[in-house]
């Protein structure tokens, strides 16, 4: 067979799948109940009983994101440091290469910005080291299956888009989809707490197969006798909506939303409810980034005083320049941009805790959309890309640290009491250039 046709054959073996795939995405799951919704999208943390974060404290599926990255961190530490004996051993096994390979990788960035000497390789390096590693738990955690995709399923809060259930077993539940890429109906006050009054009292409120049928008959003549009637399409349409939340309500109390004959039938619970992912990117809550910025900024402070003690803060408020000011009125400028250094400083925290939440956060929705939309092969493409772009930024975010805190350590030139410059040195007497940032 030439390659032609084996090409041409493999092309409609595509095409065939993705018309299968197509004709049970649009066709076969809506009238099952469970076709492809739009993804509920949420910025804070989620906590598993639904709460905002804000009203008390919860546990958030990124908090235990986090908590899980720190396990894989200290467990990779342990399996290295065991397989290593204790760093002891001088001849390294494939795992002992894997956390060698990393912390070379590290340390050299490290001697790369901030030379030899003993602080940068005692102090900065496990710290930049420490960043990356965590970073890289956290962010490719997000890619394993379940991880955003399988949760618990609760009432939707006031603002939260969300769907009817329908019951599948002794107990268990599944959210009930009939429409392509329905985004779902936001839930109020009002549809909460009905929804959570059920909930609680299922056994007793739960109609019967027997019950159900009877108001679906009922309600298919109501809607007989509207389409039968003089009224417009669009007064037709509002009336059969008005009759079938009034038909759900019959049946289950301060129902949420309406029933056609074939919902009621189907058992299906016209009350909002919406599923909160067990884990979730740590990354992708705000609270992380910033938090993971202000240790790396109080962190820059730190190497700066411990570097260059006292007049570390000269850079901030050039006591120095309005000393010399009478001598060289220039000196005010200096004075002036000092001040700035300041603003620079707090817009660190800014620059670093965006970026890695911007990166993170739109990955997730990207993986999120793309699965929805075209669930054939596309979504691998997207997954490759994502292991780059986290890896990247857990990088980036490491070496900028590492060049913050080299900045911090330079020393800062500008004019003493009698005039002379003084040079600070990086490493053992060798002065290092730190590549601008842009």
């Amino acid at each position: 067979m030439s390659a032609t046709r084996r090409g041409g054959m493999i092309l409609l073996i595509m095409v065939v799948a993705m018309v299968a795939c197509a004709a049970v995405t649009c066709g076969v799951m809506p009238n099952a109940g469970i076709s492809v919704g739009l993804p509920v999208i949420t910025v804070p943390g989620e906590a598993y009983n639904g709460a905002l974060p804000s009203q008390d404290f919860n546990i958030t599926n990124t908090l235990v994101a986090t908590l899980l990255a720190d396990v894989m961190v200290l467990i990779f530490v342990f399996f290295a440091w065991r397989a290593s004996k204790g760093w002891r051993q001088e001849v390294p096994g494939r795992f002992q290469a894997l956390a060698e390979l990393i912390g070379d990788f590290v340390y050299n960035q490290t001697k790369s910005y901030a030379g030899h000497r003993p602080l940068a390789r005692k102090w900065l390096f496990p710290l930049a080291a420490s960043i990356f590693v965590f970073l890289l738990a956290a962010n490719w955690m997000k890619l394993f299956p379940g991880v955003e995709s399988v949760g618990i399923m609760h009432c939707a809060h006031p603002g939260i888009n969300g769907y009817p259930t329908v019951q599948v077993g002794n107990g268990a539940y599944q959210l009930y989809v009939d429409q392509l890429l329905f985004a779902g109906t936001a839930g109020t006050e009002e549809s909460y707490h009905a929804c959570h009054e059920y909930l609680h009292n299922a056994d007793a409120l739960k109609p019967t197969q027997e019950e159900l049928n009877t108001v679906a008959t009922h309600l298919e003549e109501a809607i007989a006798a509207l389409e039968a009637s003089p009224l417009t399409e669009a007064e037709i349409q509002a009336a059969v909506i008005e009759t079938q939340l009034r038909a759900a309500e019959e049946v289950y109390p301060h129902a949420s939303l309406p029933l056609t004959p074939d919902n009621l039938r189907r058992g299906v619970i016209p009350y909002i409810q919406v599923v909160t992912p067990y884990v979730r990117g740590a990354a992708t809550d705000l609270n992380l980034t910033i938090g993971l910025a202000l240790v790396v900024v109080a962190a820059i402070q730190v190497f700066g005083v411990a570097s260059l003690g006292p007049n570390y803060f000269q850079k901030f408020i050039n006591l120095r320049a309005l000393g010399t000011i009478q001598k060289k009125p220039l000196g005010a400028i200096d004075f002036i941009v000092g001040i700035f250094e300041i603003v620079s400083e707090l817009g660190k925290i800014i620059s670093l805790a965006f970026r890695l939440f911007g990166n993170m956060f739109a990955g997730g929705i990207l993986l999120a959309v793309m699965s929805f939309l075209v669930a054939f092969l596309l979504p691998i493409v997207f997954y490759g890309l994502e292991v780059i772009v986290t890896t990247i930024q857990a990088f980036v975010f490491a070496v900028l640290t590492l060049v913050f805190c080299a900045q911090a350590m330079e020393g800062h030139h500008g004019d003493d009491d009698h005039g002379e410059h003084h040079h600070e040195e990086l490493g053992e007497g060798h002065a290092a250039e730190l590549p601008e940032l842009t």
